[in-house]
C-alpha cells in the first residue's frame, strides 16, 4: 500500500515523460532504510512497463560488491564486456549504448553499497544522459553516507548537472500511519505507533503484522516474532535465506537449509520471503539482518559451509561470494584463493575499493612471508588508486619488511620507489627523498630492470618538483635511456615529462615544449591516459606560471576535454584550477571564479587543486574589492604545508598583492621573505620577478636575483616596453601595473581605464593611492564613461545584461555566447551585484532606467 507518496510519484512520472520524449534524466532518491524508496520505485516501474523497457538492479551488503554489480543486475548484456575488462571508458560507452537502445526506466537500488566502478559508471552516464531516452532512478540511504563515503563525492560531482536532481522520501505523518492502521484493521493508536516507529513505513507494517496491541519493543523483535510462527523446517529455510542475502531459487534454499521444498513454500505463504524476478528473498534488508543476527555462531558456520559447497558447484566463477562463505565457515585456504581471484577481477573491472577489501580479507586468512608480501603490494596499489594513502603507505612498508626478511632485493627496491611516491603524495617530502634515493641504491646493485628505470624516473621527478634542473637532467636521461632499451613506453613518457617540465622551469621553452609534446605523443600512441593527462597538465601549468596564456589555454583546454571525456576527474580538476589562475590575470574574472568555485565548494577536491583555485579566487575578489581573506588563508595554509616553490610563490604573491590592494604594503616584506629566499636559491625567473615587484612596492629589498623574467625586470626599472609585453600576452592586469608608476599621467590614465573596464575597482584605487604617495601626477578618471556606465559593467557583463533584457534564460545565453552555464551564472551574479539588485527582472529594470540596455536611453 503506497501512502503519502502521490506527489513524489507524480514528479517521477514527469521525469519519465521527459526521458521518453528524448531528454534523459537522473533522479537521486534518498531516504532512510525502510522509509519506502523501493515501494515508490516499484510503483513507478509498474506505470513505466506499458511505455518502455524497465530495468532494475541494485547493490547489497552481503559480500564485497562486484565490479559494476548494480549495472550487471539491470543490464546483464554488459557482463561479457565487464569480464573482458580493458579500457573502462570504452566499457562505460558500451553500457550507455545498451541503455540508450530502448527507451524506458532504469532503477539502481541501494547505491550506498555500490562498488566503485558502478559509481564511476553512474557519474559517466549522468554527465551524458541528456540525449538518452531513459529515466535513471538511483536510491540510497542518505543518512548512512559520511563525508568520506564514495557516494558523497559522486553527489557533489553531479550537484550542478542540469539533468540530475535529488529527491528525498520523507517518513510518514501521523495521518499516513493512521491509513495503514485502518487498512490492517488493528485497534492501534496511530499517534503512539508513529512515535515509536518515527513514521518509517517498514517499521510500521512489521509492527502491525504481529498484532498491533502487544507492540514489540523493537522492530527486530517484530521481524523475529513473525519468523517464530513458522515450523522449525521453515525457520531453517529463513536462516539459509539470511545467510545467502541475495535472492535465491527454492531448490538452493532447500539445499542450504537441509529441508524439503515444502518448507520454502511455507516461508513464502507466511510472507517472510517474497518472490522478486523469479527468486525468493526477504521483503527488506532490515528483515534479513534481524534473522542473520539471531543465529548462533555455530549455526552460521554450518550454513556458510553448505552455501560454499552448493555455490562452488553452481557458480564456481563467483569468487567474491565464495570468499565470503569460505570466511564464514572458517576455510582459510579457500578464503585466500577466492579472495585473491575476486580482487583481481574487481581491479580488472576498475572496482579498486572492492579489490582492496578482497585483499584485506585474504591477508586476514593468509600465512607465509612471500604470499603475504605479494598481498601487501597488491593492497597498497589498490589503496593508492583510491586515495587511501595512509593504508597504502602502511601496506607497502609491511611488504618492504617481508621482502627484506626473505632477501628479495628487486622487490625491496621497488617497494622503496613506491614508498617514495606515496610519501610525496602524503606531503612527507623528506621521506620521499630518502626512499627515492634508497630505491636507486638498492636497484643499481642488480642487473638493469624496469624497476630501476622507474626508480630513476621517480627520482628525476622529485628533483623536478624541487626545481633542480641539473639533477633532473642527470636522472631523467638515465631513466630515458634504460626505458628505451627495455621498450617501456610508460617510463619513457614519464621521463620525458620530467625533463620537459624542468626545461620549461629553466626558461628553455622550446626544448621543454618539444620534450613534453613527445611525452604526450608516446602516451597517446600507447593508450596511457594518465600519462596523457600528466603531459597536458605540465604543458598547461608551466605556461600559466610563465604567463604564456595562449599556450596555457591551448594545453589546458585540450587536457580538460580529454580528461572529462574519460572521467579523469583529479587531472581535470587540477587543470581547471590552473586555468582559473590564467583567467584571473587576464581580467576574465567571472570565468576565473566559474572555474575555481566548483573546486572550492566540492568536499573531495585534493589540496594540489585547491591551492591554485583558492589563489585565483583570492586575487579576483581582492582586485574587485571583495573579501578575499578566506580564500587567501586557504591558499597560504596549503602552500606552506606543501613547501614547494611552485606552490608557495603563487600563494605568497597573492598575499602580497592583497596587502597592497588593502593599503598595507608595509606587510609585504615579511610576507614574502622566506619565499623570496627560496626563489633566489632556485634561480626561478618568474617567481623571482613577481616577488621582486611586490617587494619593491612594499619597500623591501629586491636585489640579488641572477635571473628575472623580462617583463618584470623591465617593470622594475620603469621601462615602458613592459606594458607592450604584457599586452601581447593578453594580460591587462599586469599591463596596468606596468604603467602604474609611469611619470606620464596619460599612460597611467590608460591603465585606470583598463582596470575599470574589467571591474578591478580595488586595483584602480590602489594604483591611484600609490601614485599619490609617490608624488606622481594623478590621471584623469574616466568620468564620461562612468556617467554612461555608472555601475562600471564590463563589456561581457553588458552583453549578458542585454540578453537578460531579451528574456533569455541561462542555458540560452550560454549557448549564444559559447560559454558554460556556470560562467554565465557568474556574469549574471556580477551584474546583479554591481547594479545592487536582487533579481534579474529588477536588474533589467534598473539598467533600463540608467540607459544601459541597447537602444534604451536614460530618461
Amino acid at each position: 500500500m503506497l501512502v503519502e507518496r502521490d506527489d513524489l510519484l507524480a514528479e517521477l512520472v514527469t521525469d519519465l515523460d521527459d526521458a521518453l520524449a528524448g531528454s534523459g534524466r537522473v533522479v537521486l532518491l534518498g531516504g532512510e532504510a525502510g522509509v519506502g524508496k523501493t515501494a515508490l520505485v516499484r510503483a513507478l516501474a509498474r506505470m513505466a512497463e506499458p511505455r518502455g523497457r524497465v530495468r532494475i538492479g541494485g547493490a547489497d551488503n552481503i559480500t564485497t560488491p562486484g565490479a559494476l554489480g548494480a549495472f550487471q543486475d539491470a543490464v546483464p548484456e554488459i557482463a561479457a564486456s565487464v569480464a573482458t575488462g580493458g579500457d573502462r571508458i570504452r566499457l562505460f560507452r558500451r553500457l550507455r549504448d545498451l541503455i540508450a537502445a530502448t527507451p524506458g526506466l532504469l532503477v539502481l537500488e541501494d547505491l550506498h553499497w555500490a562498488d566503485e566502478a558502478t559509481l564511476d559508471a553512474l557519474r559517466f552516464l549522468a554527465r551524458r544522459i541528456e540525449r538518452v531516452p531513459v529515466l535513471l532512478v538511483v536510491t540510497f540511504r542518505h543518512d548512512e553516507i559520511t563525508a568520506r563515503h564514495p557516494l558523497t563525492a559522486l553527489l557533489g560531482d553531479l550537484a550542478t548537472a542540469a539533468e540530475v536532481r535529488r529527491l528525498l522520501v520523507p517518513p510518514l505523518t501521523v495521518e499516513g500511519v493512521a491509513r495503514l492502521v485502518a487498512a490492517a484493521g488493528d485497534a492501534v493508536d496511530p499517534t503512539a505507533l508513529h512515535l515509536r516507529t518515527g513514521g518509517n513505513a517498514f517499521f510500521v507494517t512489521e509492527s502491525l503484522a504481529v498484532g498491533g496491541v502487544a507492540l514489540p519493543t523493537s522492530v527486530s523483535d517484530a521481524i523475529l516474532a513473525r519468523v517464530a510462527r513458522l515450523t522449525p523446517a521453515a525457520q531453517d529455510v529463513a536462516a539459509a535465506a539470511a545467510i545467502l542475502g541475495a535472492g535465491a531459487d527454492a531448490e538452493l534454499l532447500a539445499r542450504i537449509g537441509a529441508r524439503e521444498l515444502d518448507a520454502v513454500d511455507e516461508c513464502a505463504d507466511a510472507g517472510v520471503l517474497i518472490e522478486v524476478d523469479g527468486t525468493l528473498r526477504f521483503r527488506h534488508e532490515l528483515a534479513r539482518e534481524a534473522v542473520e543476527q539471531s543465529l548462533s555462531a555455530v549455526r552460521r558456520r554450518q550454513l556458510h559451509g553448505r552455501a560454499l559447497r552448493a555455490l562452488a558447484d553452481r557458480t564456481p566463477e563467483d569468487h567474491r561470494t565464495l570468499a565470503h562463505h569460505a570466511a564464514g565457515c572458517g576455510d582459510e585456504a579457500a578464503t585466500v584463493a577466492h579472495a585473491v581471484a575476486a580482487a583481481e577481477r574487481a581491479a580488472h573491472g576498475s572496482a579498486h575499493r572492492e579489490a582492496a577489501e578482497h585483499y584485506r580479507l585474504a591477508l586476514r586468512h593468509c600465512s607465509g612471508a612471500t604470499r603475504r608480501a605479494a598481498l601487501f603490494v597488491a593492497l597498497s596499489y589498490e589503496c593508492y588508486l583510491t586515495d587511501q594513502l595512509p593504508e597504502a603507505l602502511t601496506a607497502r612498508q609491511q611488504a618492504l619488511e617481508l621482502h627484506e626478511l626473505i632477501g628479495d632485493a628487486l622487490r625491496r627496491g621497488d617497494d622503496e620507489r613506491w614508498l617514495s611516491r606515496l610519501s610525496w603524495f602524503s606531503g612527507h617530502g623528506d621521506d620521499a627523498q630518502r626512499y627515492g634515493l634508497g630505491a636507486v641504491v638498492t636497484l643499481e646493485q642488480l642487473p638493469p630492470s624496469v624497476e630501476l628505470a622507474w626508480a630513476y624516473s621517480n627520482y628525476a621527478q622529485l628533483r623536478m618538483l624541487a626545481e633542480e634542473p641539473d639533477e633532473v637532467e642527470r636522472w631523467g636521461r638515465k631513466a630515458l635511456e634504460l626505458a628505451r632499451t627495455l621498450g617501456s613506453a610508460d617510463i619513457e613518457s614519464h621521463a620525458l615529462n620530467n625533463l620537459g617540465t624542468a626545461e620549461l622551469q629553466s626558461g628553455r621553452v622550446t626544448q621543454g615544449r618539444q620534450d613534453l609534446n613527445r611525452s604526450l605523443d608516446i602516451a597517446r600512441a600507447a593508450d596511457l591516459p594518465e600519462h596523457v593527462a600528466r603531459a597536458y597538465t605540465n604543458l598547461g601549468s608551466s605556461a600559466v606560471l610563465q604567463k604564456r596564456f595562449a599556450d596555457a589555454h591551448e594545453a589546458l583546454g585540450a587536457g580538460i576535454a580529454f580528461c572529462e571525456d574519460r572521467d579523469l576527474d583529479s587531472w581535470a580538476s587540477y587543470m581547471a584550477a590552473c586555468l582559473s589562475l590564467a583567467l584571473a590575470d587576464q581580467g576574465r574574472f567571472d570565468e576565473a571564479l566559474a572555474a575555481a568555485d566548483p573546486l572550492l565548494e566540492h568536499i573531495g577536491t585534493s589540496p594540489v587543486s585547491l591551492m591554485p583555485a583558492a589563489g585565483a579566487a583570492a586575487r579576483v575578489l581582492a582586485r574587485r574589492g571583495d573579501d578575499a581573506t578566506p580564500r587567501l588563508d586557504l591558499a597560504l595554509r596549503l602552500a606552506r604545508e606543501a613547501g614547494e616553490l611552485q606552490r608557495l610563490a603563487p600563494a605568497v604573491c597573492a598575499a602580497a598583492e592583497h596587502a597592497w590592494l588593502t593599503g598595507d604594503p608595509g606587510a609585504i616584506g615579511e610576507l614574502t621573505e622566506s619565499t623570496w629566499a627560496l626563489a633566489l636559491a632556485h634561480d626561478e625567473e618568474w617567481a623571482t620577478g613577481e616577488l621582486a615587484w611586490w617587494r619593491m612596492l612594499g619597500g623591501a629589498s629586491h636585489a640579488g636575483a641572477r635571473r628575472m623574467a623580462e617583463p618584470f625586470a623591465l617593470m622594475l626599472v620603469g621601462d615602458r616596453r613592459a606594458i607592450g609585453m604584457w599586452t601581447e600576452r593578453d594580460c591587462p592586469i599586469w599591463a596596468a601595473y606596468a604603467a602604474m608608476l609611469d611619470p606620464d599621467a596619460s599612460i597611467a590614465h590608460q591603465a585606470v581605464r583598463a582596470l575599470d573596464g574589467i571591474g578591478a575597482a580595488a586595483a584602480t584605487e590602489a594604483l591611484l593611492r600609490t601614485r599619490r604617495e609617490r608624488g606622481l601626477v594623478l590621471p584623469r578618471r574616466p568620468r564620461a564613461q562612468a556617467r554612461g556606465n555608472p555601475a562600471q559593467l564590463t563589456a561581457r557583463e553588458l552583453e549578458v545584461l542585454g540578453m537578460l533584457g531579451e528574456g533569455l534564460s541561462t542555458p540560452e545565453i550560454a549557448e549564444r555566447l559559447i560559454l558554460s552555464r556556470r560562467t554565465v551564472e557568474h556574469h549574471i551574479a556580477a551584474v546583479l551585484r554591481k547594479l545592487g539588485e536582487p533579481t534579474r527582472g529588477r536588474a533589467v529594470a534598473a539598467a533600463t532606467r540608467q540607459g544601459l540596455l541597447p537602444g534604451v536611453k536614460a530618461g
